[in-house]
């Protein structure tokens, strides 16, 4: 089995590579959908995260209302990493369960934006990084998700730089056109690479 973790800077093309890969055959696990799933009614960080943060964040369905959560957290720091604490173990377990399932000659790729921050690159022996220069993200940024250039750099600034991250994985996939063609002809020549290892 393969363990690799794929991660990238804001709108690099991350959520297209992870299609890519899964039309590769490859196994896709998105830390976000995982943490959605967790803070759905049921989920196993609700009462967590209500304990620590009070019914003001519970929705009426009994999950965990997010846009509450995020008016708390993103406030103040100290909040926030008491979240995290609560989260990336419950992220870590599930991951570990979604892998325990897997066919033996299964390639796993676990996505993580925050791969690098969260502390979580030492966990996969190998990283595939999305990237894409500067000035292509804010292009991408304002034309797609409507945020003013001023915005944009001020989401880049607050972020690893996307050079940093690459520096730190094994292997990094360019993404500056907007042509999937392009990035699929990449994955693609990595999931061969891997298999005939």
């Amino acid at each position: 089995m393969r363990r690799i973790a794929l991660t990238g800077g804001i709108a690099c093309g991350k959520s297209m590579a992870e299609r890519c890969f899964e039309a590769c055959g490859c196994r896709v696990l998105d830390a976000d959908r995982t943490v959605r799933g967790l803070e759905a009614p049921g989920g196993a960080a609700v009462e967590p995260i209500v304990a620590r943060f009070g019914e003001g964040v519970r929705a009426a369905d009994g999950g965990i209302d997010r846009a509450a959560l995020a008016a708390v957290v993103f406030a103040d720091a100290s909040a926030r990493a008491e979240l995290e604490g609560i989260l990336h173990p419950l992220v870590r377990e599930a991951a570990e369960a979604w892998m325990a399932e897997a066919p033996e000659d299964a390639v796993c790729i676990f996505s993580a934006a925050l791969l690098f921050e969260c502390g979580w690159g030492k966990f996969w022996p190998e990283t595939v990084c999305v990237t894409a220069s500067e000035a292509t993200q804010i292009r991408r940024m304002t034309a797609v998700r409507g945020m003013t250039e001023e915005a944009a750099r001020a989401r880049l600034r607050a972020q690893m730089p996307v050079a940093e991250k690459a520096r730190l994985a094994t292997w990094t996939v360019a993404n500056d056109t907007d042509d999937p063609e392009a990035l699929r002809s990449q994955i693609e020549a990595l999931v061969a690479g891997w298999r005939a290892k």
